[in-house]
């Protein structure tokens, strides 16, 4: 995989900080800024929060390579259940979550990159915002799109970010040197060609990245103020760097930070809230094992004369049908997302289907009635049917 070696990254973006007066260089090029100054970085900062927030994971028994949906839910991935249920928090806690290592390592090579130099492009204060507002933006986006995808990482905060650089220079071409602009786009290419492919998997959420970068692209108009001036290195590396909000910015970091809160409270007041069928799903998984276990038991001891048909039909008639019924009704109310709806529908199909068959062979046991025993033996089949339909075979 193509990537920028840390090297190429513009030597002002190391030191986000940055000279008291714009345009005078903090350190020569090239040369690397001291420990302090890393620390006080805020792209540094990120990714330390990031980091720790997957080590932390992981101690606690979250999977290092392939973490599940509901492992890294608990931990506050954006779920559109939960989230539009009043759990707004979700929004932005995603942002710092990953689905394993090398979903972490890779966006984080790349936050390096771009987030040095957009910090030196924009000041800290305004990077900071930038990122959070842009990580809202993907988490919306998702919501609306795609509310039933459990979503979590920085790859939509960190497509805002390119599309924040995008809207920048929409207003001021010209205002980057060439050469810099060529070693973040090498970046940018690999970014966005691995997260194209990537997203051909099923379940990956595109529409976080869109709707990341879609938000970059508006802040890029506004919130990054055109240099007063900039020196560059004999490399062409940008040296000009902002970290103090001066009067005439202060409105656009407010409002910036008004669309980040506009991008939480619209989606909470305004999308459909779906029920949590994930839960709904894993409780019924549960029951229904109980119930084909003791089911097929019942079947072989029935078969072997162990228990009379009478028994048998007891066993299915007070142990199996009720909690069957149960989860068939409370399924069927269920209020899912748009993408859900066909699961649902083959789930509660399936659902009806086995309660057929038990009720009908119950009331063939109780009649001695072979027909009604082949009919509900029948049902089982389709029951069946449907059962491989939902798994995909």
């Amino acid at each position: 995989m193509a990537t920028i070696e840390p090297e190429e990254i513009p030597s002002s973006a190391s030191n986000p900080a940055g000279p008291s007066t714009p345009g005078t260089p903090l350190t020569p090029a090239g040369s690397r800024p001291p420990l302090k100054d890393w620390l006080r970085c805020a792209t540094i900062v990120l990714i330390a929060l990031n980091t720790l927030m997957f080590l932390s994971m992981v101690l606690q028994g979250v999977s290092v390579f392939e973490p599940t949906a509901e492992s890294v839910l608990k931990w506050g991935a954006d779920y559109g259940p939960l989230t539009l249920h009043g759990q707004w928090w979700r929004m932005v806690v995603s942002t710092f979550l990953h689905f394993g290592l090398i979903h972490l390592l890779f966006n984080m090579f790349v936050l390096f990159n771009i987030g040095l130099f957009m910090e030196s492009l924009a000041g800290r204060v305004s990077f900071v915002v930038l990122y959070l507002v842009c990580g809202l933006g993907g988490s919306a986006a998702s919501l609306v799109w795609h509310p039933s995808i459990v979503s979590a990482g920085a790859s939509g905060a960190i497509f805002g970010l390119y599309g924040a650089l995008l809207g920048f220079l929409v207003r001021h071409r010209g205002s980057i040197p060439g050469e810099s602009l060529a070693s973040l786009r090498k970046g940018a290419l690999t970014f966005i060609g691995y997260n194209l492919l990537y997203g051909l998997r099923p379940g990956v959420d595109m529409a976080a990245h869109v709707g990341g970068l879609a938000t970059g692209f508006v802040l890029g108009l506004f919130l990054i103020e055109r240099p007063s001036s900039s020196v560059t290195s004999g490399s062409g590396e940008l040296t000009a760097s902002r970290s103090e909000l001066t009067p005439a910015s202060n409105w656009r970091v407010q409002t910036a930070a008004a669309l980040g809160l506009a991008l939480i409270v619209v989606p909470m007041v305004a999308l459909p809230k779906p029920d949590d069928y994930l839960a709904e799903y894993n409780q019924l998984a549960a029951m229904e094992e109980q119930a084909i276990d003791l089911f097929n038991t019942s079947v072989k001891q029935w078969q072997a004369s162990q228990i009379t048909s009478e028994q048998y039909a007891d066993i299915l008639e007070k142990q199996i049908l009720p909690p069957w019924r149960a989860e068939r009704e409370a399924m069927e109310k269920l209020k899912v997302s748009r993408d859900q709806a066909a699961s649902k529908r083959l789930l509660v199909e399936y659902l009806a289907d086995r309660e057929q068959g038990w009720q009908l062979t119950v009331d063939g046991l109780r009649a001695h009635d072979a027909d009604k025993l082949r009919q509900g033996a029948q049902k089982g089949a389709e029951a069946e049917k449907v059962a491989a339909q939902l798994s995909g075979r």
